[in-house]
């Protein structure tokens, strides 16, 4: 046998060795960074309808995962995903409805990402959207 080969031969391995270690700790080690914007949410007029948008970065929106809470409940304004025909995205919000009371709304979202090389990260979020008459 060939002492070169068996040189050559272990070296490779150790190398593949090397780089499925640091694929393994480098995933296990990593967190997806959710930011949602914006950071909060314009002022509303009692009676006049009321549109923003919600974008989620830094992961895919698991649908399955996905809850909202809006306080009070009858308030007049919904959370509603964007649809793309046969996709919807939890990553692409719409707040929208015409407030019904006045004072302080609130709108709790809370969800995770699918993950990927790294584990899913979790989305939670509160907004107070002040309502004037």
């Amino acid at each position: 046998i060939n002492i070169n080969f068996m040189k050559k031969s272990r070296y490779h391995l150790m190398l593949i060795s090397g780089l499925f270690l640091a694929i393994f700790l480098t995933s296990c080690f990593c967190t997806q960074k959710i930011k949602v914007l914006p950071k909060s949410l314009p002022t509303a007029t009692l009676g006049i309808p009321y549109y923003e948008d919600i974008k989620v970065f830094g992961g895919v929106v698991r649908n399955e995962s996905f809850l909202y809470k809006i306080e009070p409940e009858n308030s007049g304004l919904e959370i509603s995903p964007t649809d793309f025909g046969k996709q919807i995205s939890f990553n692409d919000l719409k707040v929208k409805g015409t407030p019904r009371v006045a004072g302080p709304i609130t709108i709790i979202l809370s969800g995770s990402t699918y993950p990927t090389m790294c584990p899913g990260g979790e989305l939670n979020k509160t907004y107070t959207i002040k309502v004037e008459e």
